[in-house]
Parts: structure tokens; sequence; C-alpha cells
């Protein structure tokens, strides 16, 4: 056949691509390429087909190398199978051309649907965010950074449905310049600074250009947006952004997603949590309160609510539908108090110790009083760090304070860090762990791993840290690693997967537990947080559905000899989410729940929280719902302190007291 170049549009029909792939019209366009309606031969259905175009240098040398990096890139992409990821089909190498095929969506891009169609309410422009996040977390968490979110990128089908195309095919080898056809991908205010300046992208690029996106699709132009693309580009290097306009209690947000230094950006999972809080603010009808009542109104179509809002029916196990859960007891469920001012807090005996926009505060958590504030425009997060201290994370390292009085005990830590029993633990360096005295402040040491240290990390009862080593590509291996607290030295090692990711670990006593996912087949294992020997390990392959492409295991938890398990596809629209219970390597019961968070406490009682705002406590021998109560939006995760059970929702808590 002719060479790509010469491929025209008249003569789409007459070209058949790999013998299986018939051309019929071009569809899209950009620097990597043109984009081809087609339609598959051998399977009898319409595909979208990316014709590679080489202008990544004069040299053979850089042509090869370039298509090499474009194939590579794509098997990686077609490895992730998510609802919100355009899926890739095929890679077909004609007369040494690469062509990718992939997923036909119909429908619009952001890009065309702001042009057209104007400027968007921020509540949909948060429901696509979410869904582009759920999609970016699946990527990260195999070690996939996308390197080119945009609104050319973003696909929106007619029931709403959101799907993030070009994964993978973003990066390019003897990147020179920054334009719309040069060899560094992205367009000014969309591509991260650190990639303008020739670093290596990660993930907080992705979320850099999100908020982008984001602040395009509310505002209806750029962030760095000026009258010329000559200004556009000056307002870019000196990161000058318009003040939004239209974004209201979302704006800080944005600015957030937009931070010049990647290390000030949230992760994908708090840029979740901001997006949520920014959208609870809002005084009128929500996505999840529209979701919570299964009803649309005029009013709320009117307000923006518009779009992908439904309630998922589930059945029952005789096909009917599900009866409505029973209402809680009298005085049971009943609100004790209620802050908006206490982000992602801990428990540290009788108080709860939590982030806010003017600083962190400890509460009472029988009452919701405060007990102290400490002042700081930012406190992002924070951890109990042992020793009667927390750790008050922010942009560039954080603070020690003393959990009595929340007196500043000094600097602590440099980059995103966490902390664990006397340690504060940062990643300054990739596949490093770094350690430092909470106490002191004094680095102690540093690991370096086979990976990258994600997940989250405990303190066995061993005294052993457990933490997560997933490959940084697709096809490595990843690992569970003890490491000796004081001193660095590797207790252990296990080997989870050749070519895969873990997640976790989740700590429950002397046990560790995490979930496996190679390729398509997802695995539930319990260790030994000791040795890291593996006591037992059980697919969780049978709990997903036909139509559902991608699990996520949120939450861990034990109750006696039982481990229950939170699934959740992160989507809106879900095609299975719920709770498994195992016992022993066993699935004792499945319970279908909207996105839940899980909670098991002390007293042998299970509760579960979902994202259309339902407070459930299960019985823990069927799943079954003993009784339920609305919740005020939905739960990030479920605490118990002081007799109560303690929900944090958005950048707030509500306390339900735990008496029967």
């Amino acid at each position: 056949m002719s060479s790509p170049e010469n491929v025209h549009e008249p003569l789409a029909g007459s070209v058949l691509v790999a013998g299986r792939y018939r051309l019929i019209e071009r569809i899209g366009s950009g620097g990597m390429g043109v984009v081809w309606l087609a339609h598959d031969e051998v399977l009898q259905r319409r595909v979208a087909v990316k014709e590679l175009r080489h202008s990544w240098g004069s040299s053979d040398r850089s042509v090869a190398a370039g298509r090499e990096r474009s194939l590579r890139e794509a098997r990686a992409a077609a490895a992730l199978r998510h609802p919100h990821i355009v899926a890739v089909y095929d890679i077909a190498a004609q007369d040494g051309q690469p062509w990718i095929v992939m997923e036909f969506v119909p429908g619009r891009s952001l890009k065309e649907i702001v042009a057209e169609d104007g400027p968007m309410p921020v509540e949909r422009a948060v429901d696509i965010g979410l869904q582009l996040l759920s999609a970016l977390r699946a990527a990260h968490a195999v070690g996939i950074t996308h390197r080119d979110v945009k609104p050319a990128n973003v696909l929106i089908s007619a029931d709403g449905a959101v799907r993030l195309t070009d994964f993978g095919l973003a990066t390019l080898p003897d990147a020179e310049t920054l334009t719309e056809t040069g060899a560094i991908i992205g367009t000014p205010g969309y591509l991260a600074p650190e990639q303008a300046k020739g670093l290596p992208p990660g993930p907080p690029a992705d979320v850099f250009g999100l908020g982008a996106t984001l602040y395009y699709a509310i505002e209806g132009v750029g962030p760095f947006q000026r009258e010329a693309y000559l200004p556009t580009l000056v307002a870019y290097a000196r990161h000058d952004i318009r003040a939004p306009r239209r974004a209201e209690a979302l704006a800080p947000t944005l600015l957030r997603l937009l931070a010049a230094d990647p290390v000030k950006r949230p992760t994908a999972e708090q840029a979740r949590k901001l997006l949520l809080g920014g959208a609870v603010r809002r005084p009128i009808l929500s996505r999840r309160r529209l979701i919570a009542t299964g009803v649309l109104t005029g009013a709320a179509i009117a307000a923006g609510a518009a779009g992908r809002w439904w309630r998922p029916e589930w059945p029952s196990r005789a096909g009917a539908a599900s009866p409505s859960p029973p209402p809680s007891p009298s005085g049971v469920g009943a609100v004790v108090w209620q802050r908006d001012d206490l982000y992602n807090p801990v428990e540290v005996g009788s108080l709860l110790i939590g982030a806010a926009a003017d600083g962190a505060r400890a509460v009472d958590a029988a009452t919701g009083e405060v007990r102290w504030l400490w002042r700081s425009d930012d406190a992002q997060y924070v951890y109990y760090a042992g020793d009667r201290l927390v750790f008050v994370g922010g942009r560039d390292g954080g603070r020690a304070l003393d959990v009595a009085t929340g007196r500043d005990r000094g600097a602590r830590g440099q980059g995103f860090a966490s902390a664990v029993d006397g340690l504060v633990l940062t990643g300054e360096k990739p596949r490093t762990l770094i350690a430092y005295d909470v106490v002191t402040g004094r680095r102690l040491w540093q690991v370096a791993g086979r990976g990258e240290f994600d997940g989250q990390i405990h303190l066995s009862p061993s005294g052993v840290l457990c933490a997560a080593v997933s490959s940084a590509t697709t096809d490595g291996p990843s690992y569970l690693y003890g490491i000796e607290p004081r001193t660095g030295d590797l207790a252990w090692r296990t080997l989870m997967t050749e070519k895969g990711a873990v997640l976790g670990p989740w700590d429950a006593g002397k046990d560790l537990y995490a979930v496996t996912i190679d390729k398509d087949t997802w695995k539930l294992s319990r260790h030994d947080a000791a040795s890291g020997e593996r006591r037992w390990e059980v697919s969780l392959v049978d709990v997903k559905k036909e139509a559902s492409a991608w699990i996520d295991v949120s939450q861990v938890v034990t109750l006696g000899a039982l481990t229950v398990t939170s699934l959740t596809d992160r989507r809106i629209s879900l095609t299975y989410s719920g709770v498994i219970a195992v016992e022993n390597g066993v699935a004792r019961w499945r319970r279908p729940l909207l996105s839940p968070t899980v909670l098991a406490t002390t007293d042998g009682r299970l509760f579960a929280a979902t994202y259309d705002s339902v407070l459930h406590e299960l019985d823990p021998a069927t799943g079954q719902t003993v009784w339920s109560t609305a919740t005020p939006g939905p739960v990030d995760y479920l605490l118990e302190g002081a007799g109560m059970l303690l929900a944090c929702i958005g950048e707030g808590v509500t306390a339900y007291p735990l008496t029967r």
C-alpha cells in the first residue's frame, strides 16, 4: 500500500490496514498523527485506528527509536482495562509504520463540547473529574503516566460516560521544542511545568493536566490562555494563572491541582477528596444527593445535573429488585455532632486530629469540641507518629505537634511524607524510603527498593515495618517488604507477582493482607507480618461481572477469623462494587453495595458506608443490613472512638453513637 503520508481522505475506503482494518473517514488529528474511523473486517465492528506519523526527527535512528517507543507504550496502554480509558485492541505494523487500533467512542471531546456549548456547570465538571481520576489512579497503580491529559483527549459519549484516550502515546524521544506538533507532547497550559523543563514526568504531571482540563471545562478557556498565542506562552512560562471566575468553591482546588511545583500538588486520591469536598459545599442539589434519592427533578436538571446521574439497581439473589434496607432503630444512627473543618483525621485516644484550611485541630471525639488549633495555611494531612506526637504534612515535609497541646515540635522530612510509631517516612528519591526520628528530626536511614514504595506502611506487633514495593512498569515484579524500623535493615521480602502490581498492605494484628494484580487476575492474600510468609490466597476474579472492566480493593478489615474486603470500580455508574467476606481463604458471602468503606468495631460489629450516602450495619454472618441511616454525603472512611462511629465526609466528620 502507499505510505501513510499519502493516505488521503477521498481514498480512505480503499485502504486496508494490516489486511483487516478498512479506513472509512478521518475523525481527528494531532501532533502524534491521524485518527481514522475504520471497519474491522474480521470482527465486523467499528474501531478507531491511529496512524502514527513519524515526525520525531530527521535521522533514521531517531525515527526507529520513536516507533519502538510508541509501540512499547501502546502495549502498556493495552494492558489497562478500565471503563474510563479508551481500550486498545491491537497494534498493527505495516510497511514499517505503527498503527494503533482502539475502541471507537461515538461522541465529542471535552474540547469540542465546551467550544460548541460553552462552559460547564461546576457539578458536571466535578463528575468528569472524578471519572478521569478513576482512570488515572488505575494507570498510576501499574506504573503508567498519561503525560498529555487535556480536553482534546477526554471523550464523552451521549450518556455522559467519560473516557481518556491516547494513553501511553504521549512521550517521544529526542524532544527539543514545545509546539503543537513538536516532540515534547502537550499544549501550553496543559503540559506540566516539569515536562516543559525536560524532566521525567510522573503522576503529578497528570494531576496538573487534570486541573487545567477542569479549569477549561468550567471557565471556557485554559488557565494561561490569553488573546494571542505568544502572550499565552509568556503567561505559561511565568505560571500566571487567570483567576477563576466561575469555579466558585472549587477554585482553591483547581489552583492546588495547577501548582507549579509537582511536590505541592495533591495526589490523585487527594484530588478525588478535594473534588468531592468542593462539590459538597455548593448550596444546590449535588450529584451525590441525586444518586441517593434516585430522582431527577426539573430544577435539578436546570441546575446542571443533567448527564450521567442515575442510581444503579442491584438485583437480589432471586433476580427481583432488592428490598429497601431497614431503617435505624430509634436513637441508633442519630447524629451526635458534626463538623465541616476536620479533613482526613486520625483517632488518638479520645481525640480526633485532622487538617483544615486554617491549620490542624484536635477535637473531642465524644463531643466534637475543639481542644486545640495549630494555625497554618499548609496543613494537608495528619498521621499519628507515636511518642504522643502527630505529624502534620504539607507541601514540603511537615511539622511534629504535641498530641495533648498542639505545640509545634519542629520541621520533619522533605517532600510528601507519612509517619508511623516514632518515624517520619518520605520518598524524597525515586524507589527510596527515607526515615527520620519524629522527636529529634534526625535522619536515620534510607532503603532502596526494587520498585516504587507505594500504598500503606504499617508497624506490625512484631516490630517490623511492612510496605509494598510495586514495579514502575507493567512487566516487572512487585513485593512486600519487612523493614527493621530503627536500622532500615531488610527483615524479609516476599515476591507477590513477577509481572504486575500489589495493593496494600492492610494490617490486622499479626497479619497483613494484600491484593496482587497480574493482568486480569486479582488475588487477596494473608501474610504473617513478622516473616512475610503467605498464609493463604484467594482469587477475587469471581466477584467481577461480565461488563466490569476494573475492580479496586480499597480496604481490608478483620472481624475475628473473618476478613472483610471492600471492592469498588470507583465509577459513578458501577457494574460491581460491594463487600466480600473471606474466611481462611474461602469466600463466605458477598454483599453488593455502592463503593463502600467498611469498619469492624472492637465489640465485633460490622459497618459499611456507601457512595450513595447511606450508613449500614451489616450482619457479620450474612452481610445483610441490620439497619441503615442516611449520611450527609459519601463517606471516605469510618473510625471508631469514644463510643462513637465517626464518618469522615469530605472535609468534615459526622459522629453517630455506637449504642445498640
